[in-house]
């Protein structure tokens, strides 16, 4: 995203392609959308797996220090942190320029965390309670320990260059609330607390050019194809393939780092390894994200942690044909992360709507045809402003200074007036946002079957009694709750948008690549959303930035590593 972008076109993501050779970046064409009603085929016999032949017509040989495949959120701070300090570093990237930047970045004990320090203790317990127990808890404590050193020195070299770097630490109160403050927020020129934000998502063209300018090399339009390694099985290299279609073996004196960004776009590993975070969805962010990397490191003999999960948020609009299916290229609902009432295609409310988005997601994955109704009253935007909710979910301007105030989508300011026209009357003109005068109008808008109507019509009734009286059904905190009351009245399906995958090659506290025995395997090094462990099922998204924090704190420990950096 840039302050260039159409806005409209920020709710519109093309359809997956499965990934045949290693590189291939076009996106398939659609394919037929299936009913939420289906059961998801199961994952088909997959080869993506098996080691290809060796590469061997090589066409031309180029020696250096440090090989990153992948010019990403992890990719350019690692590339960067060798160069800087005189090492030759080239960086293969498969697309046409670099990956787009998150707007927020998740670091503990940076400079701005003075006066809003954590407790390291809670913050690991907190993690491995919501992540199921399975997390590498000594990766995250590296990256406790690491990520303000990082954050620092990010904001040295990219603060001369024109961009700030506004700290979030602004949290609503709340005895279930906990949201770190842990997250900085680059943007080009001048904070602006009540927005709009429109230098957000450049940082990663400002680290490419100081990486260039430092003398470093990205060769753009070339995907790397598989690993070199010597007869110890040593990784020595990279082979990768030019925009003339040409093999080049890239020889680095000192290791690889792999961070191709997770296997998002790849829909047989997805159907392999995750076809729950896929089947739902109804738009996709993945573009050229293949699995270029774990399948190459697993070829070199690395393990891949058992199990797999993605990033999803629950803004993917389901519409009137109830269809699923990330290739539909559905529109994206901001407000569905928000904590207002939500039913099932039976009238009935199923959760403590007071959820994460991927909580809210999977939820609904498990109810009839795979999606739920949101629901509010007339009343949503006071309620939006006493929910308080952080992070991508904010749609109301916090205290100045003290969390991102702008829409994460196009970076205008958070107003009711933007709420109405940037999200609500779209999806109003299209007939997926309902919009009735009566409760009894409502529900036969929404549920066709008689019996459904009169269900629904009384979860409400129980409802509103409880979000006056509390929440007895589910325990919703009463500063998020709403009643549903006062005309006109709403109500929207929504799915998944799917967003990134979330686990991959198990690494040591240095990233380094470990194969079936736990050992490291010498010259590899693998970040990003191709590293393992640190979430492999379930992501935590009360840590705000915490993906790109990580993946750009651990790029720089693997750089540091393979090239003896103190």
């Amino acid at each position: 995203m840039s302050s260039s972008i159409s806005r409209r076109d920020l709710f519109k993501f093309g359809g997956l392609t499965a990934a045949g050779a290693l590189g291939a970046g076009a996106l398939a064409g659609c394919s037929s959308p299936k009913s939420a009603s289906e059961k998801p085929a199961a994952a088909a016999e997959t080869d993506w797996r098996t080691k290809p032949e060796p590469i061997t017509d090589i066409s031309e040989t180029i020696d250096c220090d440090l090989v990153v495949v992948g010019a990403g959120n992890a990719g350019l701070m690692g590339a960067m942190t060798a160069q800087e300090k005189g090492f030759n570093v080239i960086v293969l990237e498969k697309g046409g320029d670099v990956a787009m930047a998150r707007e927020a970045v998740g670091a503990i004990g940076s400079r701005h965390s003075v006066g809003h320090e954590i407790d390291h203790a809670k913050l690991m317990n907190h993690a491995k309670k919501v992540q199921s127990g399975d997390v590498n808890m000594a990766l995250y404590k590296t990256w406790m320990d690491k990520s303000g050193e990082f954050m620092d020195w990010l904001e040295d070299l990219e603060a001369p260059k024109g961009m700030s770097f506004p700290f979030e630490f602004h949290a609503p109160e709340g005895e279930d609330c906990y949201y770190p403050p842990m997250c900085t927020n680059p943007v080009m020129g001048e904070y602006m607390p009540e927005g709009p934000q429109l230098g957000a998502y450049t940082h990663l063209k400002v680290m490419r050019d100081l990486f260039l300018e430092a003398g470093g090399k990205i060769e753009f339009n070339t995907p790397a194809q598989q690993l070199v390694q010597d007869s110890s099985g040593a990784v020595t290299g990279v082979i990768a393939k030019d925009n003339n279609n040409k093999y080049k073996q890239y020889n680095a004196a000192k290791g690889v780092i792999v961070c191709t960004g997770g296997y998002g776009a790849n829909k047989e590993m997805l159907q392999d390894l995750c076809p729950d975070a896929y089947n739902y969805c109804t738009s996709t962010a993945a573009t050229t994200e293949e699995g270029d990397g774990i399948r190459m490191a697993l070829w070199a003999g690395a393990h891949l942690e058992e199990g797999g999960g993605a990033m999803v948020w629950n803004r993917g609009v389901v519409t009137d044909n109830e269809e699923v299916g990330p290739e539909l290229g559905n529109p994206l609902y901001l407000p569905a992360s928000q904590p207002f009432l939500r039913v099932n295609v039976r009238g009935e409310r199923i959760m403590n709507e007071d959820s994460t988005y991927p909580e809210i997601y999977a939820m609904g994955t498990r109810q009839p045809k795979g999606f739920t109704w949101q629901v509010f009253d007339g009343t949503y935007w006071e309620d939006i402003q006493r929910f308080d909710t952080c992070g991508c979910s904010r749609l109301t301007p916090a205290p100045n200074g003290g969390a991102f105030n702008a829409d994460v989508y196009d970076l205008q300011p958070l107003t009711r007036e933007h709420l109405e026209s940037f999200w609500m009357a779209p999806r109003l003109e299209e007939g997926n946002l309902k919009k009735c005068d009566t409760l009894e109008e409502l529900a036969k808008t929404m549920f066709p079957d008689a019996d459904d109507q009169k269900t629904f019509l009384a979860t409400v009734e129980r409802y509103n009694k409880m979000m006056t009286e509390g929440d007895t059904d589910f325990g919703k905190e009463a500063f998020r709750c709403s009643t549903v009351d006062t005309a006109p009245f709403y109500a929207i399906r929504t799915s998944g948008n799917f967003l990134v995958t979330l686990h991959g090659i198990v690494t040591d506290t240095d990233s380094r690549a470990l194969d079936d025995n736990g050992d490291p395997i010498p010259g590899l090094y693998v970040c990003g959303n191709d590293q393992g462990g640190f979430y492999p099922h379930n992501y935590p998204s009360e840590f705000t930035g915490i993906n790109c924090g990580r993946s750009g704190a651990f790029a720089r420990i693997a750089a540091k590593h393979a090239c003896g950096i103190e």
